[in-house]
């Protein structure tokens, strides 16, 4: 009786151990690959650059005396030869006036002794006075001469230190603040009394590394040219470009020993004024041009103790890692120079959940919509960054 009882719920224990299923097999990674791709483009790097104004003068005083006048309106355009201050010149005037008597004495001298001589070489040819009376003559004929020439020379200083005391500006330009008022005293060649600085053209100052440096003239070296023209880009600090195409126009004669850095200029054309001294931007500079080049996406690339990898997905879905050597970065993407074929599927976002010999899902990064998820791009962050920002 009791065998009875126990039947039944052996066959329920059995019954339901049949129907237990086995644990099924994980589903592979979903990952997105990408195969590189050749373009060609320019490469680019940025550097800080200070502006400067490509002429400048600082105008001050070559005579000593008290301002009189200020001439021009702060902060407005001036043309060359434009008289920007007076300083008081009764001292010059003084000056030139006695400077004027002593050239006058010094002709009514000459003109005496002139005489003198004329008379004395009649006596001379007759035998009425003596050769060395003669020769005495024309010795101070000789001196009246160069005292008349000395009375010029303080007579045309004089003019000039008068003419000084009207200062104009030098060229066109803008001219700054005064920073002297009427009645204030200047000592010559001392006291600044305004700036004014050229505005057709700016100059960006901004320095270069060794590394850098090497870096841009390598391509000048390849290419044979003497003396190249680079173009250069400029981009402002609010994050945009400037219109106009400058020109490096300067690069020092070495490496400063200070700061072991190369000092560089490019200049720029101002037509509306917009740069001014002092404000900075960006310099772009072309570093390399490269040709039918081989690029991944920068995101692609595992850095790991300096040595860059990528993770590559065969035909039968499975992970290889793989070392490439790479070259310039622009515009999000990185040149490959070796360690990858062409036809080879890179994982481009996902990689850090698929380890070597694993097995995954590839999901071309064509195919992939905005709204599809293609793996944690959020992680995937690439450990070199491109040296110009893509510009917007």
């Amino acid at each position: 009786m009791y065998a009875c009882r126990f039947i039944p719920l052996a066959f329920c224990l059995v019954f339901l151990g049949c129907d237990k299923q086995p644990p099924a097999s994980p589903q592979p990674v979903q990952v997105t690959v990408q195969t590189p791709e050749r373009h060609t483009m320019d490469v680019e790097r940025d550097f800080i650059g200070e502006m400067a104004a490509v002429e400048q003068a600082e105008i001050r005083s070559k005579v000593n005396g008290r301002v009189l006048s200020v001439e021009f309106e702060e902060g407005a355009l001036v043309k060359q030869g434009q008289p920007l201050f007076r300083i008081d010149a009764d001292s010059l005037l003084a000056t030139l006036n006695e400077a004027n008597a002593s050239v006058a004495k010094a002709e009514a001298d000459l003109t005496k002794i002139l005489a003198d001589e004329k008379r004395y070489t009649i006596l001379v040819e007759k035998g009425t006075i003596s050769r060395q009376s003669y020769e005495e003559v024309i010795n101070k004929v000789a001196q009246a001469k160069a005292n008349l020439e000395a009375a010029k020379a303080e007579q045309g200083q004089a003019q000039v230190m008068m003419q000084e005391s009207a200062i104009v500006s030098p060229y066109n330009g803008r001219i700054g603040r005064a920073q002297v008022k009427i009645g204030e005293l200047v000592s010559a060649n001392q006291t600044l009394l305004a700036t004014v600085s050229t505005t057709e053209s700016i100059r960006v100052d901004f320095a270069l590394s060794e590394r850098d440096y090497l870096e841009l003239v390598r391509p000048i070296l390849e290419s044979g040219q003497r003396h190249p023209l680079r173009p250069v880009k400029l981009l402002l600090t609010d994050g945009s470009l400037y219109p106009e195409t400058g020109l490096i126009t300067f690069a020092d004669r070495a490496i400063s020993a200070d700061t072991g850095t190369f000092a560089v200029a490019a200049t720029f054309a101002n037509p509306h004024e917009v740069l001014r001294p002092g404000m900075f931007g960006r310099v772009r500079v072309v570093v390399a041009h490269l040709n039918d080049a081989l690029f991944l996406p920068t995101r692609a690339i595992q850095e790991v103790l300096d040595r860059n990898f990528v993770s590559v997905v065969d035909d039968s879905g499975k992970v290889t890692r793989k070392e490439v050597k790479l070259g310039p970065q622009a515009n999000g993407l990185v040149q490959v120079i070796s360690g990858l074929e062409e036809n080879e599927q890179v994982i481009v976002e996902g990689y850090h959940k698929a380890r070597p010999g694993a097995q995954v899902k590839a999901i071309s990064l064509d195919t992939v919509t905005p709204h599809e998820p293609s793996g944690d791009a959020a992680n995937a962050s690439p450990n070199t960054s491109s040296s110009t920002p893509e510009e917007k």
